[in-house]
């Protein structure tokens, strides 16, 4: 009976992990890294084992709207110019679907998105 049971779990998350969908991306794919916030003072003591750095979420640009995949953590959003100022910021709050960026942004930005520990995710963005 033990058995029966185990297999019939196994079973269930086997076709519960293929009935996934993955999402259409709109227009360009962003590619995001994961890159260590150093500015973000440390509060927890160092572990002995380090932790592992987040995932970087899906994004993809059309026009001026960022599309965010799946993000279900509130975020700050930077642009950085080619010159590494800051050129536009604005808060993210979790599960949004999109963000529109000025119309009077063009050329080349470096995308960060900022989460609450002290990683980031950054890629480049063409306006």
């Amino acid at each position: 009976m033990k058995k029966t049971i185990v297999f019939l779990l196994l079973a269930m998350s086997v076709s519960l992990s293929f009935a996934y969908e993955p999402h259409e991306v709109i227009g360009r794919v962003i590619n995001l890294v994961v890159a260590v916030n150093y500015n973000k003072p440390v509060t927890n003591p160092i572990p002995k084992s380090p932790a592992l750095p987040p995932e970087a979420p899906e994004a993809s640009i059309d026009g001026h709207t960022l599309y965010l995949y799946d993000v279900d953590y509130d975020l700050t959003l930077r642009l950085l110019d080619e010159d590494g100022e800051e050129a536009y910021s604005v808060s993210v709050p979790a599960n949004t679907a999109s963000v529109v960026l000025p119309a009077t942004l063009t050329g080349d930005y470096e995308l960060q998105l900022y989460t609450d520990g002290i990683y980031y995710f950054t890629g480049w963005v063409e306006l």
